[in-house]
C-alpha cells in the first residue's frame, strides 16, 4: 500500500434529497470521527468517499445498518430508518460496522479481497479482529453465531472447497443455502483468531496485506481441535 500521511480526506456523500437521513447525521459523524480517532495509531489511513443511504428493509435487521466496500477508496453506509433496533445501534455498533469496512477498504489497496471461500474467509475474519482490536470490543452477533460442533461441521465443509473460485458466497455468508446463516463470518474470525494466536506478535492491522494462503493456517488449527472465540 503506498504511503499517505494519516489525515487523508474522508469525503461522506449524503445521499439525502428526501431528508431521510437528516435525523442520523450526527451520528454517522461521530461515528466516522471515532473510526478515524482510533485507526490512525495503527493503520496508514487512505483517502476515501463514504457514501451513506437511508433504504427501508435494507440493514442487517439485528442492527438497522450496514456496510460495503467493493473497490479501494470507497465505503457504502446503508441504515434503514424502519428497522426499531437502529436507534439502540447508532454509537459505538454503528463505528464497528464502519471499522469492519474501512478493513476491507485497506485491503482492497493491497491484495483484494479475493475471489475463493478461503480468500473471503480471511478477508472477513481479519475485517473482525480488526474491530476487536479498535474497540476491544467481543465479537458480534454474527462472529460468535455457531456451538462448537457446528463449527467443527463448517471447517470440515470449508476444507473441501477452500479454493473453489465459484463457491456461493451467500450461503456460506447469509445462510441461503445449506449452510446455516453466518457460517462464513464465524468461521473467519475463528481461524484468524487462532492465527493471531499463533503468530505472537501479529495484528489485524499488521496483516492487512498478509495474502490469504499465510492466514489459513488458523484453519488447521480449528481443525485440530483448537478453536478460540
Amino acid at each position: 500500500m503506498s504511503e499517505q500521511p494519516n489525515d487523508a480526506p474522508w469525503t461522506l456523500h449524503w445521499l439525502n434529497a428526501r431528508g431521510a437521513l437528516t435525523p442520523y447525521s450526527a451520528a454517522v459523524d461521530a461515528a466516522v470521527a471515532d473510526v478515524r480517532r482510533r485507526a490512525a495509531p495503527v493503520v496508514t489511513l487512505p483517502s476515501l468517499d463514504l457514501v451513506v443511504s437511508a433504504v427501508p428493509g435494507r440493514g442487517i435487521r439485528e442492527t438497522g445498518h450496514v456496510g460495503h466496500s467493493f473497490y479501494p477508496g470507497a465505503i457504502f453506509l446503508t441504515l434503514d430508518p424502519d428497522n426499531p433496533r437502529l436507534a439502540d445501534n447508532l454509537g459505538e455498533s454503528l463505528a464497528r460496522m464502519i471499522a469492519h469496512e474501512l478493513n476491507h477498504a485497506l485491503r482492497w489497496e493491497t491484495v483484494g479481497y479475493g475471489a475463493t471461500l478461503g480468500e473471503a474467509l480471511v478477508s472477513e475474519g481479519l475485517a473482525g479482529q480488526f474491530v476487536a482490536q479498535l474497540f476491544a470490543s467481543p465479537p458480534e452477533p454474527w462472529e460468535q453465531a455457531l456451538e462448537a460442533t457446528e463449527l467443527g461441521t463448517v471447517v470440515r465443509a470449508a476444507q473441501e472447497e477452500l479454493d473453489a473460485p465459484r463457491y456461493d458466497h451467500n450461503a456460506w455468508f447469509f445462510g441461503a443455502g445449506r449452510h446455516p446463516r453466518w457460517a462464513g463470518y464465524r468461521l473467519g474470525y475463528a481461524l484468524v483468531g487462532a492465527w493471531l494466536v499463533a503468530e505472537p506478535g501479529r495484528t489485524a492491522a499488521g496483516a492487512i496485506d498478509a495474502p490469504a494462503s499465510e492466514i489459513l493456517s488458523g484453519l488447521d488449527i480449528l481443525s485440530g481441535g483448537d478453536q478460540p472465540a
